[in-house]
């Protein structure tokens, strides 16, 4: 192996150290992104089940109100 050689395996190793390192944040990014939306979900499904209890209840007024 001659310089020429091991100037050019050392770049690709630093290429390819460069291109994890950016796979990594990007996959961190997602990740994150990942939580907001499951703690968007949760908190869609709370207040659908609260506006289920809301409705319940209107009908229930409604129906002693009509008698």
């Amino acid at each position: 192996m001659n310089l020429k050689d091991g100037v050019w395996l050392v770049g690709v190793i630093i290429a390819l150290g460069a291109t994890w390192g950016m796979t990594s944040q990007r996959v961190s990014a997602l990740e994150k992104d990942m939580d907001r939306l499951e703690t968007s979900l949760q908190l869609l499904y709370t207040i659908e089940s609260r506006i289920a209890v809301i409705e319940t209840e209107v009908k229930h007024i409604n129906q002693k109100l009509d008698k």
